[in-house]
Parts: C-alpha cells; sequence; structure tokens
C-alpha cells in the first residue's frame, strides 16, 4: 500500500535498549497523519531488531503501513542527518533522545542535529528525559 501524491516518509531511529513504546507510538501517529510511510533504521548489536518491537512491527503489518527495516551495527547522529538530507521525501526524524548516540563528539561544539533539514521529533519518556 503506498499513499498517493508524493512519497512522504518518517524515519525512526532506534537504537537497541532504548526501545520505548512511547517512541514507537510517536513515529507511528506521525506517519498518520502525514500519510507517510515509514522508514526505520535500527542500532543493535546483532541483524535482527530488538525483541521489544515485535509487537510494533506486527501493528506496522496490521494496519498496512508501508515500511522498511535496516538493523545496523553502527548509527551515529551524523549518520541520520546525512541520510535524512539526502533523501528529500523524508519528512520528519522521530528518535528517542538528542543524547546519547555517541560517547562524545570530537568537536563537542559541533551538533549535526542543527544541519537537519527536516523537523526532529524526540519521543523518550518523561522519566528517561528527566536523567
Amino acid at each position: 500500500m503506498t499513499h498517493p501524491g508524493k512519497q512522504r516518509t518518517v524515519l525512526l531511529a532506534v537504537r537497541e535498549g532504548h526501545v520505548d513504546p512511547r517512541l514507537l507510538n510517536s513515529a507511528l501517529a506521525l506517519c498518520r497523519r502525514l500519510e507517510a510511510d515509514m522508514e526505520i533504521l535500527v542500532k543493535a548489536g546483532s541483524a535482527t531488531p530488538p525483541p521489544e518491537m515485535d509487537d510494533f512491527l506486527d501493528t506496522l503489518r496490521a494496519a498496512g503501513l508501508p515500511f522498511s527495516l535496516e538493523v545496523k551495527p553502527r548509527l551515529r547522529r551524523r549518520d541520520l542527518v546525512d541520510y535524512a538530507n539526502a533523501h528529500e521525501h523524508i519528512a520528519a526524524v522521530v528518535i528517542d533522545s538528542r543524547e546519547g548516540w555517541e560517547a562524545l563528539a570530537q568537536d563537542r561544539s559541533s551538533d549535526p542535529w542543527k544541519h537537519l533539514a527536516c523537523p526532529l521529533v524526540t519521543a523518550a519518556s518523561q522519566e528517561k528525559k528527566q536523567h
């Protein structure tokens, strides 16, 4: 199933160990509002997505929402920004938090998120945002 008109896609970036139902539900709700497909990039140590994502993937399939899924052992903020900026159909990027994607940037004043050409949505749970 594809949406009529120009293809729009929400890019959901998930990190193993940071799979939060609020993050997944926010991405799904955004796709529905924008009538967009979903691309999911997962940073994980194995070739399969974390088991915490199984129900969410089943929900996407049941809803008939077009999506793609790619699991990567390494995924940095800059990778996400570069990918989103290189694909004009990316309407928004959804992540759990701006922090924690890398231990430390070489240049601490550089913030790749500032160069993102589309909206960035952070959707961590309230408890996690306070830490």
